[in-house]
């Protein structure tokens, strides 16, 4: 009886290994809303990385990049507080595909932002209500280069 047991308990833990590799994989798929997610994060935290994102006509113009980390660290400056203060972080994040085909899409994103000086502090912030929420509503144009979807309309203005 006990050989039985195991070989159940086993069947059982092989299944979930297998559920898990397929969720994986399926998590891992290149979509036009993962892509939009992706820019709109590192944009809202200021990271360079969000031209990883963006298409070949937009990366290109890395000063507009550069522009925009320093300008948003200027106005931080000017209001006393270090660069890392306009950094947000996205919650609740809600996206959604108003048009594909093979080559382009367009991607609704809504979401609630905060202030991210630390990752720490904008998710204490959330859980205790601490600062202002603010709710970021956006629809971003993709393409797909190679076998990326990436962004490829956006004004690179932080809108804070």
């Amino acid at each position: 009886m006990k050989i039985r047991d195991y070989s159940l308990l086993a069947l059982v833990v092989l299944c979930g290994v297998l559920l898990q590799v397929l969720l994986v994989a399926a998590s891992n798929k290149e979509t036009p809303v993962r892509a939009a997610e992706e820019f709109t994060r590192a944009f809202f935290k200021l990271d360079p990385a969000m031209t990883d994102r963006m298409c070949v006509d937009l990366a290109a113009d890395r000063a507009a990049v550069d522009h925009l980390i320093h300008s948003a660290a200027e106005r931080a400056r000017a209001r006393g507080f270090s660069p890392g203060y306009m950094r947000m972080q996205l919650f609740h994040v809600e996206s959604s595909v108003v048009a594909q085909d093979a080559q382009t899409a367009q991607v609704q994103i809504n979401s609630e932002m905060r202030r991210s000086i630390h990752p720490a502090f904008a998710f204490f912030a959330k859980m205790w209500g601490l600062g202002a929420a603010y709710h970021l509503e956006e629809t971003l144009d993709l393409v797909k280069e190679g076998d990326l979807w990436k962004v490829c309309n956006h004004d690179l203005q932080i809108i804070m």
